[in-house]
Parts: C-alpha cells; structure tokens; sequence
C-alpha cells in the first residue's frame, strides 16, 4: 500500500504506522507493483497521464495513439508516474447516462507485451481499469 504524508504522519490505506521515510516506502510498492505488472495479470487499475498538449488542445472527440512513449505524448503509469504501457490508443470522448458531464475514453495497451482493453474514467479522476485481452 501507497503511503500519504499528512501532518507530519505518514498513513496507507491499511492503517499501518509509523513509516519513518515515505518516499523509500512508495519506491518499494511501486517496484513490487512493476513486478507484479510483468506477471501479466487478470486486471489492473493504473493512471492516465495525458500530456499537456492534449489538455490545452483539448481534443476530446479524437482518438489518440501513441506507439512509443515519448515525453509529450499521453501515457499509463503507476501512481507514482512510471510509465508502463506501450502501443497506447485513447479512444474519443463518450458520453456516459449519469449527466451532461460524465464521460470515458475506450483505452487499448499493452503492458509488458500483454495487451490490454478498459476503460479511461476521464471525468471522475485520472484513473483506467483495464483488462487483459482474450486474444493476444
């Protein structure tokens, strides 16, 4: 578990405490994380950092694909910000039943060589679920 500085105290999700440096705990879980990444599994929930480009562009009814990571292009990271992903396509902009201003890109990846599908929440947060493809 990722762990938060507040106030001088440091604090996971799981209650643990204390963790006397939170940066050298948060390197850990993230190698452990990129390890258990390589295992190919089932499903994962990583992070969708899109590049400043696109934010100011605002291209939201264009798909994006970006086949090698590169510093200005969109990317899927850790919580951390390690890139992870390669060969990535952001699908357009859908607009989903919860209000005018709830929407979700289609996202396609591959992780460690294994590829990929899910969902891009764009306008809860910066997070995607993703699953791996039946077919590789």
């Amino acid at each position: 578990m990722y762990a938060l500085e507040f106030q001088g105290a440091a604090f996971t999700s799981d209650g643990k405490q204390p963790i006397p440096d939170v940066k050298a705990h948060n390197l850990e879980v993230e190698k452990q994380e990129i390890e258990w990444l390589k295992t190919g599994p089932d499903k994962v929930f990583l992070y969708v950092r899109m590049s400043a480009k696109d934010e100011v562009v605002g291209r939201p009814h264009l798909p994006i694909y970006v086949e090698q990571r590169g510093q200005d292009s969109p990317q899927i990271t850790t919580w951390l910000g390690t890139p992870v992903a390669t060969h990535l396509y952001i699908g357009p902009r859908r607009q989903m039943g919860f209000g005018r201003h709830t929407y979700r890109r289609g996202v396609t990846c591959r992780i460690f060589g294994v590829l990929y599908h899910g969902w891009y929440m764009e306008s809860s947060g910066d997070y995607c679920r993703l699953r791996k493809a039946k077919r590789q």
